[in-house]
């Protein structure tokens, strides 16, 4: 159900429209939508992936928002329970999936989620790794890719720059390099995979969004993990 809540979100937002009014509506007819057309997963499958309406097509992005957000809650409660931990890790989740799909569906990471996730982030921080920590690693890691965007003239977007700040505030200092490591890592075995198709060459510019929303998400819930793989590896 929060699944379905952040597709709103992910559509609405980036278009300036409330996500609360009006009822959900088909995007394509603006047909009102029933509670049976809403049922998560199950509604898609049962329709084709069609409106019910006006047999429009169904983005496939829609149920997968909606599992991820299903999968990513339960692994946090796997690993912390009912804690105040896991609902910071929740509430992070949400952030990172309404960010990325935002920017691979629009190529904007929008502030209204940015802003608020910073101050969230470091609020919450006595639940999880500490004030300290997540002032540092909010400001080090945006101050990272703020650098990063004035040496590469625009290279890197404001909006990743913010979202860095989000993922910084929930995972430290520590977290945060973490993140940069497996994120540009992971960003650039991508554009390889596209030169070599033909699909882009070394000026095309690449949604990073969605690479720094899930290394973010890896490291805060199994930072420690990557670490001793590392550690096991390569020391």
């Amino acid at each position: 159900m929060i699944g379905s809540f952040l597709n709103v979100v992910i559509y609405r937002l980036p278009r300036g429209e409330s996500v609360v009014r009006p009822g959900s509506h088909c995007p394509s007819c603006g047909h009102s939508l029933k509670a049976w057309d809403l049922v998560p997963i199950f509604s898609y499958l049962c329709l084709g992936g069609r409106c019910g309406y006006c047999t429009d097509k169904i983005s496939p992005l829609y149920p997968l928002v909606e599992m991820l957000t299903a999968v990513g809650f339960f692994l946090i409660y796997l690993e912390f329970g009912n804690t105040m931990q896991a609902a910071t890790g929740c509430l992070f989740t949400m952030i990172l999936i309404v960010t990325a799909f935002t920017d691979i569906n629009e190529g904007i990471i929008p502030d209204k989620v940015t802003y608020p996730g910073i101050v969230m982030g470091i609020l919450l921080s006595p639940f999880t790794l500490g004030l300290k920590s997540s002032a540092l690693g909010a400001i080090v890691f945006a101050t990272i890719f703020l650098v990063t965007a004035l040496v590469s003239r625009g290279g890197m977007g404001g909006g990743d720059i913010k979202l860095a700040g989000v993922i910084g505030a929930f995972t430290g200092l520590t977290g945060a390099v973490q993140t940069l490591f497996i994120s540009s890592f992971a960003g650039g075995l991508w554009a390889l995979l596209l030169i070599s198709r033909g699909k882009a060459n070394r000026k095309t510019s690449i949604k990073f969004g969605p690479f720094l929303a899930v290394s973010g998400w890896l490291v805060w819930l199994y930072g420690g993990e990557i670490l001793d793989l590392y550690r096991n590896f390569f020391i």
